[in-house]
């Protein structure tokens, strides 16, 4: 890699190249672990295309980058001693998460440059840089600025695993998870007046849900006022319930109990009702109307919790409920709650401890399987959970966002939807909001300072140019190593008008407080606390996926990429954050193509995991694992190939031993034909190097092939330009087994091996042997660059002093184009295959044939033999046989075969010798003027 400059080729091409930029931008792989399967197929994905692009004449841009902050890095920090993590303030947690990043970038670049990835190695990017997380705090205050941000307590997901806020695109579903359901019972304190004559027993109405430690937690009974609702009783007990009626064929399945029908009503006459708190009796609860009551599952009533669902909290919203938090950042409930919940985890035992409270009003519990949401670093389940976060207005930037993406091209085009541009517009409409502060401490802060007493958030452009300045001389530490008295100046407190005293860097979360609001987008949330409230401080990060989403603003000076290019999952992760941030603050996609590609499973089609032992490494694949026997070292070339061959198709990529061996043999077919065509150009003068400009330079043959090479590179350009790379790797297969390797090296070895070294024939074909050569190493050099690079150091003509991606290759001629020779050929090729039917004898150079023929075939045929009878004719070269005499006499057959009566040349094998043990006279001749003695061996 060194003779051959791959790591001095980005600088060289930047400085060099004077053709049109192609921008490719990286998203930056996690800085986290060592290099795996789905590392190898981005990054080699990527560096295709860049190298197929500098041989197109492009100069390329490519600054490799690196996610560096977030929680699994934070997590790893973590591990072990638990007393030990007590110990670790905000300062060492950062400075071990720093060291750990730094380690994962090492590895991973180290064997990213080993694959010959293309890229600006020298100044890679960094999300925990100073540089590049200035620049995040101004975008984010910019966004800020223009409305786009805001502050405000919504119910997020929430990971009691990890103690902090997650999106989505940090979300993972298990689509097995067992929940516990129950159908619970909810008194009516007031009944609405068309049911008051039907009963004057206690009324209850039945709820569903699959969440029941949030039944303690309930603000108001949920209808649909277009749904019917019937007024039943249950076997013969005297208590009277209200249910969907659809569902009470269902209601009487599941209890397998009498359900009797008193009568039925629209759901609207429930606007009167109201209902009993289960844990509070004194408490009297609203019955509120809500479009998202159904009937596909349940009883058609839903309990409201407006902290720990969506739907909850706009109905809260709309009817001025208040919003009660009373589950802390464990998942735990507060001290707000009945005694006996009180500290419990809500998932386990505290659901547990619900229904032991409530158990006199559960009617049926069941496990239910549904599909649920995990964390997707611990693989815990999480929770919906109401808490101030800062979010992003998608709302306003959404539909905007669906408009740039008309101007986007996705790859690959046949993929279907899941991997198209509809895939990601589908995204984009189902995202209510974006949720981008977490409660950890291993990222960027926030840069907001709040007051103690009024709870107000306090974030201005002065305040920034302070931060960022501090970070320039004290580090991006510096919101943890610095006292509010130090971050702030005075001249700022003054306009401010407050203390150092009354600000504080963290939020105060209260657990228990009664919060209302009404949630203007830049307003403060006022709160109005109970004295028994608890508290905890959190100071907010930013969401990893807003520290990758805006790196298009500090790494591409303003310029739009041409190419973002992806796995499958970016979808929700940073295809989206990076078009959403662009939109807001430029009113743009930061993209104009889009190339999606599957991610690594094993040959059963599952992900990769080490706890299952399916891990593929791609280092022991290129290198050799541990045993030689079972993990032998299959090369860089054979890893390029399998990626190029695989990885452009499908959502998923399996990694199988059959599929890598099958690379290995479609790489090492390609060695052997390579090797034969430098050996073939030993003796071959770069003078004599020349273009066939006219019909007459070359034989029809040559011709044909020089024609097919121009097709092929046609051909492959186009995949390339397309992103086709697995159609490019089978069509060369194709075309070297079958075209070159079969074909016409097979029928050229005469001329090659036979004819006088100068002799102007066998210059011909090695004139198309030099430029197959150059085609085939200009069409695979994006895909396998070390074996390109390797041609050209054994290449006779250049031995290591030129490179493929320097100096380039030579293209195909557009005077190679000769569409008419394909019928004059196919007309000799059907000639060959007959003949090879025909014939008596595997080895058609005992033969001689006699060809019939009339009228246009037989002057196609002169084209190719002028003479009425040769040995030394095309036509006998391609049918491979020692002599065709060609006749226009009509005859009923098409050619006729008969044992040559000459003798076997001990020179070039073929039977054209008259006399016994004797040179032909064509080989006799040219021992003749080389000076040479006969040998009897072949050379063919």
């Amino acid at each position: 890699m060194a003779t051959c400059g791959f790591s001095s080729l980005y600088a060289w091409q930047r400085k060099n190249v004077t053709g049109p930029d192609f921008v490719l931008h990286d998203g930056p792989p996690y800085a986290n672990g060592k290099p795996h399967m789905g590392h190898a197929i981005n990054k080699i994905l990527k560096d295709i295309t860049l190298r197929h692009k500098l041989l197109q004449g492009h100069k390329v841009h490519y600054v490799p980058g690196w996610d560096c902050h977030g929680l699994p890095i934070e997590l790893k920090v973590l591990q072990g001693d638990l007393s030990k993590q007590a110990s670790l303030t905000a300062i060492d947690v950062r400075k071990k998460a720093r060291d750990v990043a730094v380690e994962a970038i090492d590895k991973q670049k180290s064997v990213f440059r080993c694959w010959g990835i293309l890229a600006d190695w020298e100044d890679c990017y960094y999300t925990f840089d100073t540089k590049y997380i200035k620049n995040q705090l101004w975008q984010f205050y910019h966004m800020f600025q223009l409305g786009l941000i805001f502050r405000d307590m919504k119910p997020v997901f929430w990971s009691p695993s990890s103690r902090t806020a997650l999106a989505e695109a940090e979300l993972e579903y298990n689509p097995s998870h067992r929940s516990t359901a129950v159908t619970a019972r909810l008194r009516l304190t007031r009944l609405p007046e068309p049911l008051r004559e039907h009963t004057s027993e206690e009324v209850f109405a039945l709820v569903w849900t699959t969440t029941p430690w949030t039944l303690p937690l309930t603000r108001a009974i949920c209808f649909n006022p277009h749904l019917q609702y019937s007024l039943c009783t249950l076997d013969s007990s005297a208590c009277t319930y209200i249910v969907a009626s659809e569902l009470v064929d269902s209601l009487h399945n599941k209890l397998n109990k009498t359900v009797t029908t008193l009568t039925t009503f629209p759901g609207s006459c429930l606007n009167e009702a109201s209902y009993q708190h289960p844990c509070w009796p004194e408490e009297e609860l609203p019955f509120l109307p809500g479009d998202h009551v159904n009937v596909t599952k349940g009883t058609g009533l839903a309990h409201c919790a407006p902290a720990h669902g969506p739907d909850d909290f706009l109905i809260a919203l709309k009817h001025n409920l208040a919003v009660e938090c009373h589950v802390d950042g464990d998942g735990c409930f507060s001290d707000k709650v009945p005694v006996s919940l009180r500290g419990l985890p809500v998932l386990t035992k505290g659901t547990e401890a619900a229904l032991q409270l409530l158990s006199g009003d559960i009617l049926h519990v069941e496990d239910y399987v549904h599909s649920y949401p995990y964390d997707w670093r611990t693989k815990q389940p999480v929770i919906w959970r109401a808490s101030h976060q800062w979010f992003i207005d998608t709302d306003n930037i959404k539909q905007t966002a669906v408009e740039r993406l008309k101007e986007v091209t996705f790859h690959p085009k046949h993929s279907g939807v899941s991997m198209s541009g509809g895939g990601l517009v589908s995204q984009l409409k189902r995202r209510p909001y974006w949720c981008i502060s977490r409660q950890r401490v291993w990222g960027v802060p926030i840069p907001v300072l709040y007051h103690k007493v009024d709870g107000r958030a306090i974030i201005n452009r002065s305040l920034l140019e302070r931060v960022c300045t501090l970070m320039d001389t004290h580090g991006t530490d510096v919101w943890w190593s610095l006292p509010v008295e130090q971050i702030v100046s005075e001249e700022w407190l003054l306009e401010q008008k407050v203390t150092a005293q009354e600000l504080e860097k963290g939020q105060i979360i209260w657990f228990g407080g009664r919060i209302h609001s009404n949630f203007s987008k830049l307003s403060e949330v006022s709160c109005e606390l109970s004295v028994s409230t608890t508290k905890d401080k959190i100071e907010d990060i930013l969401d990893i996926w807003f520290d990758s989403g805006i790196s298009w603003s500090c790494v591409l000076d303003d310029k739009v990429a041409d190419l973002y290019m992806e796995g499958v999952d970016q979808f929700t992760g940073w295809f989206q954050s990076s078009l959403l941030t662009s939109v807001a603050l430029k009113d743009r996609a930061p993209y104009r193509n889009v190339f999606v590609h599957g991610f690594a499973v094993d040959d059963k089609g599952r992900k990769m995991s080490k706890s299952v032992g399916n891990v593929v490494d791609p280092v022991d694949i290129v290198q050799g694992g541990k045993n030689p026997q079972k993990q032998p070292a299959l090369g860089i070339d054979t890893l390029r190939w399998w990626v190029s061959s695989h990885a452009t198709q499908h959502a998923t990529v399996p990694v199988s031993q059959s599929t890598l061996q099958d690379s290995k043999d479609a790489v090492h077919k390609l060695r052997l034909v390579l090797k034969f065509l430098l050996g073939a150009l030993h003796d071959y003068p770069p003078l004599t190097t020349r273009e066939p400009e006219s019909g007459d330079s070359f034989t029809p043959l040559d011709q044909y092939m020089l024609h097919l090479l121009w097709s092929l590179n046609q051909q492959i350009v186009e995949m390339y330009e397309n992103y086709q790379y697995n159609t490019v790797c089978a069509t060369l297969v194709n075309f070297v087994t079958n075209q070159v390797s079969a074909f016409y090296c097979h029928i050229i070895k005469d001329r090659l091996y036979c004819e006088h070294e100068s002799d102007p024939r066998r210059r011909d074909c090695q004139t198309v042997l030099f430029y197959i050569l150059e085609t085939l190493t200009g069409a695979f050099a994006p895909v396998v660059p070390h074996l390109a690079e390797e041609v050209y150091l054994y290449h006779p003509h250049y031995t290591g002093s030129r490179s493929v991606f320097r100096g380039g290759v030579v293209v195909p001629s557009p005077h190679w184009n000769r569409p008419h020779l394909l019928q004059q050929m196919n007309t000799v090729l059907e000639l060959r295959r007959q003949v090879n039917k025909a014939a008596p004898t595997p080895n058609t150079w005992e033969l001689d044939a006699v060809v019939f023929s009339q009228g246009d075939v037989f002057t196609t045929l002169q084209l190719f033999q002028a003479e009425e009878y040769s040995s030394e004719s095309q036509l006998s070269e391609i049918l491979q046989v020692s002599s065709v005499r060609l006749s226009n006499k009509p005859n009923s057959a098409q050619f006729q075969l008969e044992k040559s009566r000459n003798h076997l040349c001990a020179r070039c094998r073929r039977y054209t010798s008259l006399q016994t043990d004797q040179p032909c006279p064509r080989c006799q001749q040219v021992l003749d003027t080389s000076h040479q003695t006969p040998l009897n061996e072949s050379v063919g």
